[in-house]
């Protein structure tokens, strides 16, 4: 495949399964293990934490601002907003409108995501859930 097809597989995640909430995609871009932070996780696993993340964030949308692919490495950067309503970090819903930033670098092979890297401004989540100071 052609890093504009890695580009395409991995924004299918951010458009269909995050902004379109289905789901099932997630079988179709992600292999039956994945290693997230180096740590192998079920595809199940990546569904879950979609659905805890969207019991927290249910508007939750992203926007993707970048992405760079080589080989079969794609690096994207993206934007999140969405409103606090239920329960994150032990945090209750706390009915706030939060925007954040994350990057990850993914790698996939036979056309699914089998390794991902995210990084997340959690810090700013928190502070704009008013759970520490700025």
């Amino acid at each position: 495949m052609t890093p504009e097809e890695h580009k395409a597989i991995v924004r299918r995640f951010f458009d269909d399964v995050w902004n379109g909430q289905k789901l099932e995609v997630v079988d179709d871009v992600f292999a039956a293990t994945v290693l997230l932070n180096g740590q192998p996780v079920p595809r199940e696993a990546i569904k879950q934490l979609v659905a805890a993340r969207r019991v927290a964030f249910p508007d939750i949308q992203v926007v993707v601002e970048d992405q760079v692919a080589e080989g079969d490495k794609v690096s994207t950067r993206r934007t999140w907003q969405a409103t606090h309503r239920g329960p994150y970090r032990g945090i209750t819903g706390t009915g706030r409108r939060v925007k954040w930033t994350q990057i990850s670098i993914v790698r996939l092979a036979e056309g699914r995501i089998v390794e991902d890297w995210p990084v997340s401004d959690e810090l700013g989540i928190l502070q704009q859930l008013g759970h520490l100071p700025s």
